[in-house]
């Protein structure tokens, strides 16, 4: 339901003339990697570079480091997003390789040799379909760039200074070469190493997301690395404290034709900031680990690493707090499945990680202010009243909000609900209209909830193929009422869920017996339930746009007019939900408290 793009459309007439409110943003980081990159076009392992755009004709806004000698190049330096609710953000990913041999200290000469485009709304919005964050896409000339995109929790500039030694590296397979390389080690030359930082992703299609890369130290087999400053938030990107970090560091020899790891070993950030504590000739190295070849591992030893140092650079307030967590004392005392979530910088993204399940609720306006949907210009005008391809300005606001929504559903069940219309009785079916009972409440379609965006729409479309009568006024108290029995369920639950309602209205008129409705709605505000109604038509839609800023509404009820942001779906479907995200933190951070 999220998306980022830099919107400078005109919203200046969204609400008698008030200047449109821009929809909250979330930062998000994108990484990048590539697999069998074409070594045909340079006749060796690729010297690879990732240029960037959010515009297919406008020159790259950012480029990634040059990752050399490798044809599965993996991009340390991420793209910082800012990812704005219910719209669309395509991302132009355009793959260099260096011509001829690419020179660390001067400027490369690059060839570009394809461009693959990525939707960000695709890759976050959706994890039913796309659990791993990531997406995939093909180059013409061979091979294939993956995007994986994740959600950044806080914009402090912690960062960790790291600076490692490595001692008795094993550089090569042959044992003969190695016992050369000891005993003469002129005779066979050192090795040029570097290493590299990885922490844990939260998909399954990577199990580890490289967030830093050395600088490499040539011919040594006792380097000592440079120096590293590595963001914090890179390598705690979920939230995690800093005693359950997890990291690994895993060593690189270059050579001619491509890197090859020498080993690795995992530990934690604690752990790398305890490690040298102590004196130096007391402190404990790392035994690095061979690759695991087949699933196999090998008990063989690659090498040592220690940490020379490692130190945390932050305000003495953030330092303060940083230890707190690292001690894993938690100032709530018993935890709590939502304990790690619930803080007051959670955001939306990480309930949907969580595993968030949004319930649905739709319920439409079937009143005589509508007019007569066999007439053409009515606003359920049903082409010739048939239910097979009917559009109209209902169906589009279904197609922009519910499909949305329904990404963040994990049954995509969801009830759709009429009011203001009359049927005829079946035990007095002569009986005449105006002594039938108007309905304020009633199902749609055969079944108690549709599958769907298109169950919705096909629940909507049953209903005229039935005999009914549309009527008045316009009460909208019912379908609110059972909406609350729904969100009530949850929120009384025994079992604490990551669930929460939505009720999604939409209505043509002036909703009758305004005072009563609004004290419904903040009477249960402390519910897991969000409003969102949607003004179809040409009525005085004034009192509705003021509720959007009154205080006691806000936070949990949003009204859009449709025919402002008719011609622009995505823009709906991005007004109507802007608030969703915050009133979704604001439930779960409050059911903690």
């Amino acid at each position: 339901m999220a998306s980022l793009r830099n919107n400078d459309t005109d919203h200046s007439d969204d609400s008698d003339g008030e200047e449109a409110l821009p929809a909250p943003k979330n930062k998000f980081r994108l990484f990048l990697r590539g697999r069998d990159i074409s070594k045909s076009i340079t006749g060796r392992q690729p010297d690879t570079q990732c240029r960037i755009s959010l515009d297919p004709g406008a020159p790259s806004k950012y480029e990634t480091e040059i990752v050399y000698n490798s044809s599965n190049p993996v991009f340390t330096k991420p793209l910082p997003l800012d990812y704005e609710s219910g719209s669309q953000l395509l991302i132009y990913v355009d793959i260099y390789v260096c011509k001829g041999k690419c020179k660390t200290n001067s400027s490369p000469e690059l060839e570009c040799i394809g461009r693959v485009t990525f939707d960000v709304k695709d890759i976050v919005s959706n994890p039913t379909k796309n659990p791993t964050k990531t997406k995939a896409s093909r180059l013409r000339k061979g091979g294939t760039i993956y995007a994986y995109i994740e959600q950044v929790f806080s914009s402090q500039t912690e960062c960790l200074s790291l600076q490692l030694r490595a001692q008795s590296l094993v550089f090569t397979k042959s044992k003969l070469r190695n016992s050369l390389a000891a005993s003469t080690p002129l005779a066979l030359g050192k090795p040029t190493t570097y290493f590299q930082l990885s922490r844990p992703a939260s998909s399954s299609s990577s199990p580890w997301v490289v967030v830093y890369r050395s600088p490499s130290v040539t011919e040594s087999d006792t380097p000592v690395w440079d120096e590293a400053l590595i963001d914090l938030n890179s390598i705690c990107s979920d939230g995690t404290a800093l005693s359950a970090s997890s990291v690994r560091i895993s060593i690189y020899t270059k050579k001619k034709k491509k890197c090859k790891e020498i080993g690795s070993f995992e530990t934690t950030i604690q752990y790398l900031l305890e490690s040298c504590q102590a004196e130096e000739a007391a402190r404990s190295t790392f035994e690095l680990q061979p690759k695991a070849i087949k699933g196999r591992q090998s008990n063989e030893k690659r090498g040592k690493i220690m940490v020379v140092s490692a130190n945390m650079h932050r305000p003495d307030e953030v330092r303060q707090q940083s230890q707190r967590m690292m001690s894993g004392v938690l100032s709530r005392g018993e935890s709590s499945p939502l304990l790690e979530i619930c803080s007051s910088t959670s955001k939306f993204s990480e309930y949907v990680n969580a595993g968030l399940d949004i319930d649905l609720c739709v319920a439409i306006d079937f009143t005589s202010s509508n007019g007569d949907p066999k007439k053409p210009g009515t606003l359920h005008y049903s082409r010739e009243y048939s239910r097979d391809g009917m559009s109209n300005d209902y169906t589009n606001v279904i197609e922009s909000i519910v499909g949305e929504v329904e990404k963040y559903s994990k049954s995509k069940e969801f009830p759709v609900w009429g009011f203001g219309a009359k049927f005829p009785s079946d035990a007095s079916p002569k009986l005449p209209i105006e002594e039938l009972q108007v309905q304020h409440f009633f199902q749609c379609g055969q079944t108690q909830s549709a599958i769907g965006t298109e169950g919705v729409l096909d629940a909507y479309r049953y209903v005229f193929g039935l005999e009914f009568y549309m009527s008045g006024p316009t009460v909208i108290l019912p379908v609110i009422k059972a909406a609350l029995s729904r969100a009530n369920k949850v929120h009384k639950a025994p079992t604490k869920q990551l669930k929460y309602t939505v009720l999604l209205i939409l209505t043509d008129g002036v909703v009758n017996d305004l005072e009563s409705t609004k004290k419904l709605i903040v009477k249960y505000r402390h519910l897991p339930l969000s409003f969102v109604i949607v003004g179809i038509g040409r009525a005085d839609f004034t009192a509705m746009n003021e509720w959007n800023n009154q205080v006691d509404l806000r936070g949990r009820f949003t009204f859009v007019e449709f025919r402002t942001l008719q011609f622009d779906p995505e823009a709906l479907s991005r007004k109507a939900l802007e608030r969703l995200p915050e009133d979704v933190a604001d439930y779960f951070i409050s059911r903690e408290k």
